[in-house]
């Protein structure tokens, strides 16, 4: 059985006006992707997500800047989201507690 996805998108992630993939403007909805510095959010479009046509990331710094910004909207830390991270990959629970 699975809980809700912890690192999922929470109301507090931003929709931008845009996908951020393809740069279309319609059928917008947030996501989350992983990269190996943790979990992002980011503005994409349906067609994006069924292709799985994940926004780019440039550099270390955008990575580490935008998986930041992203625990901020979860309200944890970068070592809340290491720890839970690493339970989802030992698949233990939901990582809290």
């Amino acid at each position: 059985m699975t809980g809700p996805d912890l690192l999922g998108p929470s109301r507090r992630c931003p929709r931008a006006g845009r996908c951020e993939a393809c740069g279309t403007t319609r059928r917008l909805e947030v996501a989350t992707y992983q990269t190996p510095v943790g979990v992002f959010c980011a503005t994409i479009c349906d067609p994006c997500v069924a292709a799985r046509n994940a926004p780019p990331v440039r550099s270390w710094l955008e990575a580490f800047e935008r998986v930041g910004a992203h625990c901020e909207h979860l309200g944890i830390d970068l070592d809340q989201m290491a720890a839970l991270l690493h339970r989802e990959q030992q698949g233990g629970g939901d990582g809290w507690g």
